[in-house]
């Protein structure tokens, strides 16, 4: 059996910050671990299922969203740690608040558009109207698939809503309700296991989104018992391992990452973040022996 690190080898030229961070987490309790690219990895379906270079019985830390890589390694006996489909959920922004939703998690009013095959036409126009009408202006326009904040964006009349949504052409995205008291401002709730290990507030003067790679700042946070056990609500019903868990000020959910980024949150805390899933992920697998 042997431990690898799988990172997209499109997005990174080389291994990012967090794959870094957890290879050396691993070597700090005595283990070698392979730290590969997705495009070093391959899948071969037919006439059997098998992912060059791994075997039966081993296990990766997945930091990485190329699901139907992680689904064929799960398919030929290799433990992935987020599973396929929990990093599915997550990243399909329109599938986690529909799941979250399900189970009576409270997040702002959303409203999901319907898919389109190559652009945005007229044909959304009773979509566009109907979320508009129950949401208002300003409201939050979300793709579904994005990071670090940089596919959120904030639409302040009907003329920008139809610019921003004509302009997704075939990107899927949600409408989302506004919160106005939670501009700027939310608290990352980290969870590993069935805890949360580290918690930080993140704030941003000059933008709505709070995100740190957008300028926003981060302080330490000690979260709330009602703040503790959302977020690990929110991780038991999407079947998540370890994940950075978002929440707007009045209390509600706005997002949860399954990769999320620890740099920040390690910086702000003095909270080994990696060398917690490390130490998770060992423990998983010695109760597997």
């Amino acid at each position: 059996m042997k431990y690898s690190v799988i990172y997209n080898g499109f997005w990174n030229r080389e291994a990012p910050d967090a794959v870094r961070r957890l290879s050396e987490a691993f070597a700090r309790h005595g283990h070698t671990v392979t730290v590969l690219k997705h495009t070093d990895c391959v899948v071969s379906v037919a006439p059997t299922v098998s992912v060059a270079p791994f075997a039966a019985g081993d296990a990766v830390l997945f930091w990485d969203k190329d699901t139907r890589l992680a689904k064929a390694l799960e398919q030929m006996g290799v433990r992935v740690y987020n599973t396929a489909s929990s990093i599915a959920l997550c990243d399909d922004k329109s599938e986690t608040h529909r799941v979250l939703a399900a189970h009576g998690i409270p997040m702002p009013q959303t409203f999901l558009a319907p898919m389109a095959y190559t652009e945005v036409t007229e044909a959304a126009e009773p979509f566009l109207c109907t979320a508009e009408q129950a949401l208002g202006y300003p409201l939050v326009v979300k793709e579904c698939f994005g990071s670090l904040g940089e596919q959120v964006y904030l639409a302040n009349d009907p003329a920008q809503l139809r610019e921003l949504a004509y302009g997704m052409r075939h990107r899927p995205f949600l409408l989302q309700r506004f919160v106005s008291e939670a501009a700027g401002e939310d608290r990352r709730l980290y969870v590993v296991g069935d805890r949360v290990v580290a918690a930080m507030c993140r704030r941003n003067a000059v933008d709505f989104r709070a995100n740190i790679a957008l300028g926003g700042e981060a302080l330490p946070y000690t979260p709330t018992a009602a703040e503790e056990a959302l977020a690990l609500r929110c991780c038991r019903v999407l079947g998540l391992q370890f994940a950075g868990v978002d929440l707007l000020t009045n209390g509600m959910v706005c997002e949860v990452n399954s990769n999320a980024q620890m740099a920040g949150i390690t910086a702000c805390t003095g909270v080994d973040i990696a060398d917690h899933i490390v130490t998770y992920v060992l423990e998983q697998e010695e109760r597997r022996a």
